[in-house]
């Protein structure tokens, strides 16, 4: 039974929700010479394999912004007949939703930030029984009914459907809008940057509860004085304690180190500049290629560099990114990174064996497209550099 329109009678025009899944592909096959356990009209198994690669939450998922574990080809079976087929082509419909998989804890292994089977879309992933395996005769109708609920319309409607002017790509998930990559041209001024306050938000407190805690500081009861409490940590001090010991401009918590305000870096002044390659970034196919190009020039160290005062040698760096979902995320925390100075800093250059050069800061960055250690293909670089700068604190 397909739940139909209220006012046109029609199962066709319902369109079912969007699920959580993250970005990936579908891939179906024949297994030609493995019949489906339970099937006699079925000599040969549909495969489908999916995958979805590391990345970042959205705001839609359990914890936004953290990073996920992702997979690659995670296996389904189903029977190569007509029932087989109709209900692939229900599935590839649900994939297409997002309704396949979602971010949480995984029950085989245990750990959070897993994509996980979607209890909404069962899937049979072996040929050995039990509740994910084959043979099991409910399968197909548990399946039809859980794909009805969720409004999926039956095959002739999914059909009609993906193969319309309007369908989506084949075998990928619908796209999140993102900002779209425009080639431009970003200015990084050291002198500017020194400008932005730094400090500690700090919140009054006139009467401290009674409490056995002791200021960090000065070691004396925090219920001894007027103290102020840290608001995102709350860690409280004595307000004369911070003052008395300079810690009062500070961005860092005195207890636990936390860092507070912007994060910033030590990067000389120079320019960013994006470009847009038509060639395919490798390992992202077929996503084309973002360039970044930083231009720094020679200057005099400043007060917060190795040598103040000293001279040092000016870069030209080239790095690249995919242009596609991820790619251009990334590239916009990336950009944050570079207009708060954190990209570069001054220090011994590895490749030229001299001090006063400037070098790469921690942020990693892709230098080549034809592989090694800092070149594409890279599977896991996004996740990688997207932790590097949620350890910098960055948005």
């Amino acid at each position: 039974h397909h739940p139909k329109c209220p006012t046109c009678g029609d199962s066709g025009c319902i369109e079912p929700p969007l699920g959580t899944s993250p970005s990936g592909t579908m891939h179906h096959s024949i297994l030609r010479d493995k019949p489906c356990p339970g099937f006699a009209d079925s000599p040969s198994t549909i495969l489908i394999e999916y995958d979805v690669p590391h990345a970042t939450q959205k705001p839609y998922h359990p914890h936004p912004g953290r990073n996920f574990h992702g997979f690659l080809r995670r296996k389904a079976y189903l029977p190569n007949n007509d029932a087989g087929r109709d209900l692939l082509t229900r599935i590839i419909y649900a994939w297409k939703r997002g309704l396949v998989f979602s971010v949480g804890t995984s029950k085989t292994s245990g750990r959070s930030d897993s994509i996980v089977w979607s209890s909404l879309v069962p899937h049979k992933t072996s040929f050995k029984g039990g509740p994910h395996g084959w043979p099991d005769e409910d399968y197909l109708r548990v399946c039809h009914e859980k794909l009805n609920a969720l409004l999926v319309p039956d095959a002739e409607v999914c059909e009609r459907r993906m193969s319309g002017a309007d369908a989506m790509t084949f075998g990928q998930m619908p796209m999140i809008t993102v900002p779209i990559v425009l080639r431009e041209e970003i200015e990084y001024d050291d002198d500017s940057m020194a400008k932005i306050p730094q400090t500690l938000d700090l919140k009054p407190i006139s009467r401290f509860p009674l409490s056995n805690e002791a200021c960090r500081i000065c070691r004396r009861l925090l219920s001894s004085g007027f103290c102020v409490e840290v608001r995102r940590c709350k860690h409280a001090f004595h307000q004369c304690c911070l003052e008395r010991g300079g810690l009062r401009g500070c961005n860092r918590c005195p207890v636990c180190g936390a860092s507070y305000g912007e994060p910033r870096g030590n990067s000389p002044s120079g320019t960013m500049s994006i470009d847009l390659e038509n060639s395919v970034c490798p390992g992202f196919a077929p996503a084309k290629t973002i360039k970044l190009r930083y231009r720094i020039p020679s200057g005099i160290q400043k007060a917060y560099h190795p040598n103040p005062g000293r001279r040092y040698g000016g870069t030209n760096r080239t790095a690249y990114l995919p242009n596609n979902e991820e790619g251009i995320l990334l590239l916009q925390r990336l950009k944050y990174a570079w207009t708060h100075g954190l990209t570069f800093t001054v220090g011994y250059s590895i490749t030229n064996k001299r001090d006063d050069c400037v070098t790469w800061a921690t942020i990693p960055h892709k230098t080549r497209l034809d592989g090694g250690e800092y070149g594409f293909p890279d599977p896991i670089y996004i996740q990688n550099c997207n932790q590097c700068l949620d350890d910098l604190l960055l948005p």
